[in-house]
C-alpha cells in the first residue's frame, strides 16, 4: 500500500495515468495535424488554430467519458454525443463547423493509418436555419465608409492623426469596394495592390488560395491618399510590407478593424451593431442588385461553391418582393377586390 502511493503520487491511480496518455496522443497526433495544415494544405494561421480547438475540445469531451479512449476506439455514437452536448449551448453553425474541424482531423488520422474509418464523416451537420446578413442600403455603405473623412473635416490633425484617418477610410473603402474578407484586408502588403491596372491581389482567408479583385475609383483615390502619408507609420529607419499599419508600425489588426466598423455603424442608428462582414455581403447585394452575374460575383468573393454566393440572391429577391408590396398600387388590388 505504502509503494502504490509513492508510485501513483496524490491518489492519480490508474485513471491519471490513463488521462495522461491520452493526452500525449492527443497533442502528439495534433502536431502532425497542424505541420500537415501549415505545409501541406496550405492552412491560413488563424485556420488552423480553430482546427486545435475544436479538436482539443472533443478530446476533452471523451477523456470525460471514457478515461481509456484512443483515436481508433472512437466512432459515431461519440461524435454524434458531442453534437448533441455542444447543440445546448451553442448554435447550429457553430456545431457545423466544429463538425467540419473533426471530419478533417479524422480524415488526416485515416491516411496515417492511425483509424480503419472517419466517424465524423457519419454524422450529418445540424440542419441551418436561413440566415440573411444584416443589409445595408447603398446610402448607408457610403454613409459608413466616409465616417473617417468626417471626422478629419475641419480639424486640423497631427500628421500622423492624419495618416491614421486616411488609413481608416481606405479600409472601409476597399472593403466595399472590393468584398474582402476582414482576415484579407489586414494580410494585404503594399506589393498586393496594382492600382495602375485597378486590381488588388487578395490571400483568400480561408485556405490560402489568391485571386485578383477589382479595386473601385473611389477605393483607389483614397488609397493614394493613404499611400502618401503612410510613411508617418512607418517606424523610422525600418521597412514595413503590410500595407495597412497600427499606430506602432505593425501590421493593423483584425480587432482594429471591427471596432473601426462598430464606431461608426452608431452613426446609421442608435445601437445598431455591424461588423466589417457587413461592408462585403453589401457589396455582393448592391452588384447583383445592379446587374452583375452570380459567376462574377462568386469570382471576386472568392466562395468555392456557387451556392455560397447565391444566398445573396435570396437577400435581393426578398429585398424586391418588400418593394413591391410596398410600392406596386396594383400589388394587392387582387385581394382588397375578393373581401
Amino acid at each position: 500500500m505504502i509503494l502504490f502511493f509513492i508510485l501513483q503520487p496524490n491518489g492519480l491511480g490508474a485513471l491519471g495515468g490513463k488521462r495522461r496518455r491520452a493526452r500525449i496522443t492527443v497533442e502528439k497526433w495534433l502536431k502532425a495535424f497542424e505541420s500537415y495544415l501549415a505545409e501541406g494544405a496550405g492552412a491560413a494561421a488563424h485556420t488552423t488554430a480553430a482546427y486545435r480547438r475544436d479538436v482539443l475540445e472533443f478530446a476533452g469531451f471523451l477523456s470525460d467519458a471514457h478515461p481509456d479512449w484512443d483515436w481508433s476506439s472512437v466512432g459515431e455514437t461519440e461524435v454524434l454525443a458531442w453534437m448533441a452536448q455542444g447543440l445546448k449551448t451553442k448554435k447550429r453553425s457553430t456545431m457545423a463547423r466544429k463538425l467540419m474541424s473533426l471530419r478533417k482531423f479524422f480524415d488526416f488520422l485515416l491516411s496515417r493509418g492511425v483509424v480503419a474509418a472517419n466517424p465524423a464523416r457519419q454524422v450529418r451537420p445540424p440542419r441551418q436555419g436561413r440566415h440573411l446578413p444584416p443589409r445595408l442600403s447603398v446610402d448607408e455603405a457610403f454613409h459608413l465608409v466616409q465616417g473617417p473623412q468626417r471626422q478629419m473635416d475641419g480639424k486640423k490633425l497631427s500628421p500622423r492623426g492624419k495618416a491614421a484617418a486616411l488609413r481608416d477610410m481606405a479600409m472601409l473603402e476597399l472593403t466595399y469596394s472590393s468584398g474582402l474578407r476582414v482576415s484579407e484586408l489586414v494580410g494585404l502588403d503594399t506589393g498586393h495592390l496594382r492600382l495602375d491596372l485597378g486590381m488588388a491581389r487578395v490571400v483568400d482567408g480561408k485556405g490560402g488560395r489568391e485571386r485578383w479583385v477589382p479595386v473601385g475609383s473611389r477605393a483607389e483615390e483614397a488609397l493614394k491618399s493613404y499611400l502618401a502619408a503612410r510613411g508617418e507609420l512607418v517606424p523610422q529607419g525600418q521597412e514595413q510590407q503590410a500595407l495597412f499599419l497600427n499606430q506602432k508600425g505593425g501590421r493593423i489588426s483584425q480587432r482594429s478593424v471591427q471596432r473601426l466598423v462598430a464606431r461608426f455603424a452608431g452613426e446609421l442608428s442608435a445601437g445598431r451593431k455591424l461588423s466589417p462582414h457587413a461592408l462585403r455581403h453589401a457589396m455582393a447585394t448592391h452588384l447583383l442588385e445592379g446587374g452583375a452575374d452570380l459567376r462574377s460575383v462568386q469570382e471576386m468573393l472568392g466562395h468555392k461553391s456557387l451556392s455560397t454566393t447565391q444566398k445573396y440572391t435570396h437577400l435581393t429577391v426578398d429585398h424586391l418582393l418588400k418593394v413591391y408590396d410596398q410600392a406596386h398600387p396594383r400589388a394587392h388590388e387582387a385581394g382588397e377586390e375578393d373581401k
